[in-house]
């Protein structure tokens, strides 16, 4: 049932458009961008890997991914495998922060976003 409700939410989510963002404290340069919002979260729950893009203003584009084993480039991130599994325990009713919130938030620790504040209303 968990399982059903995590895919159900993941399809829901696919589709509203993303209205959080990351206004960034330094913009990233070549070219500037100071604002990154969410463009597509990619999951495989067969080998345990998510798959994170997001865009800046100018229309460059991000990404991450989260495999299981961990990347070399990202020794210190979590695996898929442990993000997917804190997220289909995680709380998204109340004041807790939404699910593109908590996204961001992962990717500013993992180091892939620079600091920032994330502004926005959850649709």
């Amino acid at each position: 049932m968990k399982k059903l409700l995590l895919v159900l939410v993941l399809v829901v989510s696919g589709v509203v458009r993303a209205q959080e963002v990351v206004n960034l404290t330094s913009p990233i340069t070549k070219p500037t961008v100071s604002t990154l919002t969410p463009s597509k979260l990619n999951f495989d729950l067969r080998a345990n890997q998510i798959y994170v893009e997001w865009i800046g203003e100018t229309g460059e584009t991000f990404s991450a991914n989260y495999s299981t084993p961990k990347p070399v480039d990202h020794p210190s991130q979590p695996t898929g495998a442990a993000l997917l599994t804190t997220l289909n325990k995680m709380n998204f009713a109340g004041a807790n922060p939404s699910f593109i919130k908590r996204v961001l938030q992962e990717l500013q620790t993992d180091g892939y976003i620079a600091a920032g504040t994330i502004t926005g209303t959850p649709q």
